[in-house]
């Protein structure tokens, strides 16, 4: 799948990620590149170690998200890019996951 899926998830997703707060995001990992910052997230998640994954921009959000095999948006992570070849992966904290995930489960 090389889009985003357009179901009721995503757009969960989307509108619970747009509520959390920009502190709620932490994370040092720096990548010289986006692909290198898509495989190092593609290794956590849930996809097949032959997916190539793609990258997406959102209305409202800040960074890149990263899209799985299955179309769903991978919203434990971002990716900022802070320079030329400076991308750096953010994590939801343990706070902004709790929160996300009580908003989430209220638009499912």
């Amino acid at each position: 799948m090389k889009a985003v899926a357009n179901i009721k998830e995503n757009s969960a997703k989307v509108k619970a990620l747009k509520n959390i707060n920009q502190c709620e995001w932490v994370g040092s990992t720096v990548h010289t590149n986006l692909n290198a910052c898509l495989t190092a997230l593609n290794l956590e998640g849930i996809n097949s170690g032959w997916y190539q994954p793609i990258a997406i921009k959102i209305d409202g959000l800040d960074g890149i998200y990263m899209v799985n095999q299955d179309g769903s948006i991978f919203c434990e992570a971002r990716i900022i890019k802070d320079g030329d070849k400076k991308f750096k992966i953010e994590y939801l904290s343990t706070n902004g996951w709790s929160e996300f995930e009580n908003l989430y489960l209220q638009l499912v």
